[in-house]
């Protein structure tokens, strides 16, 4: 079976360990893996959705990024067939309605970081509960 993953995108220290130890308690089961950047995600992404030894859950990924921006992200991942499956979440500080409907139009989740956690917590134990009911 492969072991699932989910791959944060962000650059911020704080952040990634916030969410990290979330993570850990609520999804303990799924590996956890960052990228710093928008380079680092799209060769992570590549990566691990060429290895068969694993599942790539989710990509959490923030807008502001150094290198390539989430956006360019963005737009790479649902341009390249195999990655166009993993869901995506964005979650990030900018908060603009324009970007809600961009993120519609490409049919990924738009959160608001920190004022959506709890949402986010949710989407994360779907995640999770979709893990354990496959590996069953």
């Amino acid at each position: 079976m492969p072991d699932p993953v989910v791959l944060q995108v962000e650059d911020d220290d704080a952040g990634y360990f916030v969410f990290n130890d979330l993570f850990k308690k609520i999804c303990p089961d799924i590996r956890l893996e960052r990228a710093r950047d928008g380079s680092e995600a799209l060769e992570k992404i590549e990566k691990l959705t060429a290895d068969p030894a694993v599942d790539l859950r989710l990509i959490l990924l923030d807008v502001f990024l150094p290198m390539i921006d989430g956006w360019e992200v963005l737009e790479s991942i649902r341009a390249i067939e195999e990655y166009k499956q993993v869901p995506v979440v964005i979650f990030t500080n900018l908060v603009r309605e324009r970007d809600r409907v961009r993120c519609a139009a490409l049919g990924v989740e738009y959160l608001e970081k920190p004022g959506d956690l709890q949402s986010l917590i949710v989407l994360v134990k779907e995640i999770c509960a979709r893990a354990n009911s496959a590996a069953a």
